[in-house]
C-alpha cells in the first residue's frame, strides 16, 4: 500500500489513532419497548441508522449499557456471512440515547489525527474490506468473528487533515450522486415488477379493456370464493376442474430395492416454482419405474401450481415447456393440463397468481406453521373464461409489454452493478491518493478527476 501512496501520505495501524481502547458493547436482554439498543442492520450505511434498534431490559442491577456517541465507529464483530462481518459505520447524532450490543466494538479515534468521517468512509472501502476478510474467522454454526486485536492491526492509508476533509467532501459529493441514481434506479425496478404484477392479474379477469360487464354467476360449491369480480359479458367464470386435469405429483418414495430398469429422472419441488417463472437451477432428481415415469411426464403446456409451504406461497406457478426431458412433479405441486384448448396456460398461471393466490389463503388449511391446499379444493378454484379468440390477443398484447418491461429492467440491474463497480473503485482511488491533487501550500482547491 505504501508504495501507492502520493508524498505525505502515511499507512498507520488503528491501534495508533485510538483515543481509547476497543470496548464491545454489553448484553441487554429483549424487551419490548425498553432501552433502545441497536441492531447489526443499522450498519449497512456509511452512518448508524438509529431506527434499527429494539428495545432492551436496563435494569438496576446491570451494568449500564454503553452508549453510541457523536463520532464513534461502530463494527460488527459477528456475522453469518464473511461479506458482511466486520461492517463498520459512523454515529453521527443519536435521535436519543442508544446502547451498542455485544455484537459490536466501539473505536474512537484521536480527532487531531483522523477525521472520523474519513475513516467510516475509509471502512466502506475494498482497502479495509480485503484486510477485515483476511483477519474474520469462522466458529462455529458458520459464524464468522472479528475480535480486537485483528481489529487493532488493520492498516489506515493516512493523509494530513486537510486533504483527508478535501476528500471527504469530493467522495460525499460524487457518492451522493451515485445513490440518487442508484435508488431512482431501484425504484424504477419496483414500479416495472408492481406493472407486471398489475397487468397480467388484470388480463385474465378482462380489465385491460373498456368493455361491458356483468356480475358473476357461478354457483357456490362450499368454498370461500369471496365476491367474484364482474367479468366481460361474453366471458364466463367457471370451475378449474371444468377446464383442467388436476393432478398431484409423485409422493416422497420410500426406500425400495434397487431395480436396474429404474430410471433417474428430475422432479420439480416446490422451491423450482415461483411465481410466474421456474428457477431450475437447483432440480432434483429421483429413481421411479420407466412405467410410472411415462405416466408422470410432464407435457409442453402443462401449468404447475404450488399446493404447499408458507401462505402466501400458495398457488403460484407457471407454465411448463420442457425445459427438461422426462421431468415430474412432487406431490406438494399440482399438475393442471388444460382440456380441450379451452384455456391458455398462460392465462391460467397469471390468474392463479393474481386472483388465485388470495383465494388459496382463504381456502388452505394451516399446520403447526405450513398451509396446504388439497387437491379437492385447488380442482375448485374460480377461473375466468374468455373466447379463444381474444385469449389468443389478451395473451399477444401482455407478452410484448412484460418483454418491454424485462427489457427495460436488464438494462436498470446492469446500471446497479456498474453502479457498484463504480462505487468500489471510486473509494479505492479516494483513499490511495488518485482521486485528487494534494491541496497546494496556499490551500487553494483545485479541480478533481
Amino acid at each position: 500500500m505504501k508504495n501507492d501512496l502520493p508524498v505525505g501520505w502515511r499507512v498507520i495501524r488503528l491501534a495508533d489513532v485510538l483515543s481509547e481502547p476497543l470496548v464491545n458493547g454489553r448484553v441487554l436482554r429483549p424487551r419490548e419497548g425498553g432501552f433502545p439498543v441497536l441492531r447489526l442492520t443499522a450498519l449497512r450505511a456509511a452512518t448508524v441508522d438509529f431506527t434499527q434498534s429494539k428495545g432492551g431490559d436496563r435494569r438496576e442491577d446491570d451494568s449500564a449499557p454503553l452508549l453510541a456517541e457523536r463520532g464513534d465507529l461502530l463494527v460488527g464483530r459477528v456475522n453469518g456471512s464473511l461479506s458482511l462481518v466486520g461492517e463498520g459505520a459512523l454515529v453521527d447524532e443519536p435521535p436519543t440515547p442508544t446502547a451498542f450490543p455485544d455484537t459490536m466494538t466501539r473505536v474512537r479515534v484521536r480527532e487531531s489525527v483522523v477525521d472520523p468521517r474519513y475513516l467510516a468512509h475509509l471502512w466502506k472501502s475494498p482497502i479495509m474490506r480485503r484486510q477485515i476478510e483476511a483477519r474474520a474467522r469462522q466458529g462455529g454454526a458458520a459464524i464468522y468473528r472479528i475480535n480486537q486485536r485483528d481489529l487493532a492491526d488493520v492498516m489506515l492509508p493516512l493523509p494530513g487533515l486537510a486533504e483527508q476533509r478535501r476528500i471527504i467532501g469530493l467522495l460525499e459529493d460524487h457518492l451522493a450522486r451515485i445513490d440518487a441514481t442508484t435508488i431512482r434506479t431501484g425504484n424504477a425496478l419496483g414500479q416495472a415488477d408492481v406493472l407486471s404484477r398489475t397487468m397480467t392479474a388484470r388480463v385474465g379477469l378482462g380489465q385491460l379493456s373498456d368493455t361491458d360487464c356483468a356480475p358473476a354467476g357461478l354457483p357456490r360449491v362450499g368454498t370461500s370464493d369471496g365476491t367474484l369480480p364482474h367479468l366481460p359479458v361474453h366471458w364466463r367464470w367457471t370451475r378449474l376442474e371444468d377446464v383442467a386435469e388436476v393432478t398431484r405429483g409423485i409422493a416422497t418414495l420410500s426406500k425400495q430395492q434397487w431395480n436396474p430398469a429404474d430410471v433417474d429422472v428430475p422432479c420439480l419441488r416446490v422451491a423450482n416454482v415461483q411465481r410466474g417463472r421456474l428457477d431450475l437451477d437447483d432440480v432434483r432428481t429421483v429413481r421411479l419405474p420407466a412405467s410410472k415415469v411415462q405416466a408422470a411426464r410432464l407435457q409442453s403446456g402443462d401449468v404447475l401450481l404450488t399446493g404447499g409451504g408458507s401462505r402466501d406461497t400458495l398457488g403460484r406457478g407457471w407454465v411448463w415447456e420442457e425445459q427438461l426431458p422426462q421431468c415430474v412433479h412432487q406431490s406438494h405441486v399440482f399438475r393442471a393440463r388444460i382440456t380441450g384448448r379451452q384455456l391458455h396456460p398462460e392465462l391460467l398461471a397469471w390468474h392463479a397468481n393474481g386472483f388465485g393466490r388470495q383465494w388459496c389463503e382463504r381456502n388452505a388449511t394451516q399446520v403447526t406453521g405450513l398451509a396446504s391446499i388439497s387437491l379437492g379444493k385447488i380442482r375448485l378454484m374460480p377461473v375466468p373464461v374468455a373466447p379463444a379468440e381474444e385469449q389468443h390477443q389478451l395473451v399477444a398484447l401482455v407478452q410484448a409489454h412484460i418483454t418491454a418491461l424485462e427489457t427495460a429492467s436488464a438494462a436498470a440491474e446492469r446500471a446497479l452493478v456498474v453502479a457498484g463497480r463504480l462505487r468500489r473503485n471510486l473509494l479505492e482511488r479516494a483513499f490511495t491518493g488518485h482521486l485528487s491533487h494534494p491541496l497546494p501550500p496556499s490551500g487553494q482547491q483545485e479541480s478533481v478527476l
